[in-house]
């Protein structure tokens, strides 16, 4: 039997990439995550027993053989994972944990293996003990450090590190039968450790690609011509970026500073609390954040704030801080609040100098909770600011990545227009529609 892959889902949208490889003895499945953001609405709970079939019928998590349990596959008309008839090993790869790409594990079978960077399954691990994860954490997680490979059935894994604004991000190298498939995850080269993406570019290269897959996010709105581009772009704004400004405001602000940013991306929290102790301000976290970054950072010192700690059996090892020494000395403090505690900013609204969003909950206004958080600060005289910096690669280095791996095949998604990803230099495109199969 020929490699053959299958593209799924998240081929002309932002997330929910979920792409086939099969062969003779196995099919390895990536990643698993959420599509038609759409269609989801917290408002409307699922069914406990149904949740993947629930979410699979129209189309946010794929309808396919291998992976659900008897129940869902039977409602789906699909064998369930460990089907004699099926009579090969089906198993998952995960790329980093964003909702997008791991927002369905929950669903899965429990016995059904799903691999991932070491660093995501300690991310995971904090994730499920803080309840934040989607439905259920799944059971089955193994944690593989990159560079090492591992072999199910007729097919070789590797997962490679990557720069993403997540901890444990990484792309796969995917083996069988001469063929060679990399899945780029997300990535780019902007952040804390671009040469990390750029060592990745390097291992692909060795490795005489046939087929490369790869996230094409910012190509997703403003027309590119990436034929004409010569260098990287100007004027964006990096992680080191946004440590200056922040330390800059830290300085000038005379009141307290709030910031919203992404618990999970916790080398952002590590770098932020010491450099807000170099601007002689205190960064006081909620007490998810403070777990996660504890987690990978335990050296730093750290401060929660006392009014958001869920889990009252949890050991902070840390320094608590009250809403009362906040109000004392309000500019020696910043204030991290996600946005189910926002209202803790009624308490502050006199002494506060801005709200500073940068990536964290609500992302944008797509989400219904991003209009509701301005119009609350609005209401309370709480300036807002946006300050963000992309966890993916700009249009001169998504090229940069296709014209360097010069696979003999590319195929861009995780993007509206993925068709504005082009080379020169590499092989054939192809922008395959939902369920299209293409042989190796």
């Amino acid at each position: 039997m020929a490699v053959t892959v299958k593209f799924v889902n998240g081929l002309k949208e932002i997330g929910g990439t979920f792409v086939e490889v099969e062969t003779e003895q196995a099919k390895c499945m990536f990643d698993f995550g959420y599509a038609r953001g759409d269609f989801l609405d917290k408002a409307i709970p699922l069914r406990e027993e149904y949740a993947a079939s629930d979410l699979a019928l129209p189309g946010v998590l794929p309808i396919t053989d291998g992976i659900y349990d008897k129940l869902n596959a039977d409602v789906l008309k699909v064998l369930p994972y460990g089907d004699t008839s099926l009579d090969k090993t089906c198993f998952i790869l995960i790329s980093h944990l964003h909702i997008d790409h791991i927002g369905g594990l929950g669903c899965l079978h429990p016995d059904i293996p799903v691999y991932m960077s070491e660093d995501s399954l300690k991310l995971y691990e904090r994730m499920a003990a803080n309840d934040d994860v989607q439905g259920k954490a799944h059971e089955n997680c193994i944690g593989i450090a990159p560079g090492t490979s591992f072999v199910v059935g007729d097919i070789e894994v590797t997962p490679v590190e990557t720069d993403h604004d997540v901890k444990g991000a990484c792309g796969y190298l995917i083996k069988s039968q001469g063929k060679t498939i990399c899945y780029t995850g997300d990535f780019r080269f902007h952040g804390y450790h671009g040469e990390t993406t750029r060592a990745f570019v390097e291992r692909a290269k060795k490795e005489d690609v046939d087929l490369l897959i790869m996230e094409a996010t910012m190509v997703s709105h403003d027309d590119v011509d990436m034929s004409a581009l010569r260098t990287p772009e100007e004027g964006k704004r990096t992680e080191e970026d946004l440590l200056i400004e922040l330390a800059e405001r830290a300085k000038s602000a005379e009141g307290l500073l709030f910031v919203d940013f992404y618990p999970r991306n916790v080398e952002r929290t590590h770098r932020l609390t010491n450099a807000m102790k170099e601007c002689g301000r205190k960064l006081v976290l909620d007490d998810m954040t403070y777990d996660y970054a504890h987690a990978f950072y335990p050296e730093d010192e750290f401060f929660v704030y006392s009014e958001t700690i869920r889990n009252r059996e949890r050991k902070i090892e840390g320094t608590l801080v009250t809403r009362e020494d906040i109000l004392k000395e309000p500019e020696k403090y910043m204030l991290q609040l996600e946005h189910l505690t926002l209202y803790e900013t009624a308490s502050f609204k006199d002494v506060a100098s801005a709200f500073l969003h940068f990536d964290g909950p609500p992302l944008g206004d797509y989400d219904p909770s991003y209009g509701k958080m301005l119009m609350m600060l609005e209401s309370y005289g709480i300036p807002f600011e946006r300050l963000g910096v992309s966890g993916h690669a700009e249009p001169y280095y998504l090229r940069y990545m296709v014209d360097e791996v010069d696979p003999k095949i590319y195929v861009p998604l995780h993007s509206f227009r993925p068709e504005q990803v082009q080379s020169t230099k590499a092989g054939k495109r192809i922008l395959p529609e939902k369920g299209e199969i293409i042989t190796l």
